[in-house]
């Protein structure tokens, strides 16, 4: 993988905060935010800006001023050599960026120096009072090197093996459903999808393997894969990881209802372990609730219910969670892949998190 080395400095603090990332050089600027918040220590919980001259870009909202510019679709490579990174328009974090050159074979930290800033300390004098009283998280290369690398994230080994599976091309039966033999090799590589529950029992139709049918529909949704005469084949982009990630990513992106439950879903179960199928609900009515309604009324839990039941299988799939128990008693916990997908839920994750993965 292509990358460009930046040299990250926060400015207004003493001594000196610092820090020396690679990055995916096809990056736009709202992943260079996201691998900044992991690099510097924040957990991204306001807004950010970049500045290029007279130019300024952003997250776009309807609140956001005419003269921003879509963080989301510009690519690193617009800007010069030199611009600022503003995060938290209340403390004013600003970052001196320098874009050093081509960086290594894969992004990650290079150098790192300075305590971590933390959110809402109140800027640059909140950060030196905070120093004074041996209140910041000191810098650490190991710790700040895994939380890079969980916001800069993996594709999921479930969606690999379907992905590996289709290459080449697969025919779809006539009703436009997986064949028995790519079902069965889905199986042997991911026994525990089989809808029953029964391992040992050979699948036979897609449907039996509910996660399978759902990572079909969402290589088809987000242009991983495309049908031409009954036949499935993956995209040119299926090839590049970092295309597949931000692809998936985008599916799941925290400004739609969707995106906003699947994030909350994992980082609970990330931050707090196990938790049964109805106190998820719940939460999850409590927090998204206030934001979203339905046919212009509030949602209710039924609601809520009614989302998860809908997209446990895609999480299933992406091993975002993993469950057991029958339907009315259902616990959830945190799935092998759970903080490598998904950059908040990423910087949101215990800083143990293991980094095994199933292949």
């Amino acid at each position: 993988m292509h990358t460009t080395r930046l040299r990250v400095r926060l400015e207004g603090v003493d001594p000196t905060v610092l820090r020396v990332v690679d990055v995916p050089a096809a990056s736009t600027l709202e992943e260079v935010h996201l691998a900044l918040q992991a690099a510097m220590g924040f957990d991204d919980s306001h807004l950010y800006e970049f500045g290029a001259g007279e130019l300024r870009y952003g997250p776009i909202d309807p609140d956001a001023p005419e003269d921003v510019l879509d963080a989301v679709t510009t690519r690193l490579t617009a800007l010069p050599s030199s611009f600022v990174y503003l995060y938290d328009f209340g403390d004013s974090w600003s970052h001196q960026v320098e874009v050093l050159g081509p960086g290594a074979d894969e992004p990650g930290l290079v150098y790192g120096e300075g305590d971590e800033p933390e959110d809402d300390i109140g800027g640059g004098p909140g950060y030196e009072q905070a120093l004074d009283a041996g209140e910041l998280r000191p810098f650490d290369a190991g710790r700040i090197g895994r939380r890079l690398h969980r916001v800069l994230g993996r594709v999921p080994g479930g969606l690999q093996v379907v992905l590996d599976l289709l290459d080449g091309g697969v025919r779809l039966t006539p009703r436009g459903r997986l064949p028995q033999a790519f079902v069965r090799e889905v199986q042997r590589a991911r026994p525990t999808w089989h809808r029953l529950g029964d391992e040992g029992r050979p699948a036979h139709r897609e449907d039996d393997l509910r996660p399978l049918a759902a990572l079909h529909h969402l290589v088809l949704e987000t242009r991983l894969a495309r049908v031409r005469d009954r036949v499935v084949t993956p995209t040119k982009a299926a090839a590049d990881p970092f295309e597949v990630l931000r692809r998936v990513r985008a599916a799941f992106s925290v400004e739609t209802f969707l995106g906003m439950v699947v994030h909350h879903v994992v980082a609970r179960l990330l931050t707090e372990g196990p938790l049964h199928r109805d106190d998820l609900v719940e939460t999850l009515h409590d927090v998204v609730g206030r934001f979203w309604g339905l046919d212009g009324r509030p949602l209710t839990e039924d609601d809520m219910a009614t989302v998860l039941a809908q997209n446990t299988n895609v999480l299933l799939g992406l091993e975002q969670v993993e469950d057991e128990g029958p339907l009315a008693h259902r616990t959830w916990r945190a799935g092998p892949e759970a903080g490598w997908l998904m950059p908040r839920t990423a910087l949101l994750a215990p800083d143990d998190l293991a980094s095994s993965r199933i292949v």
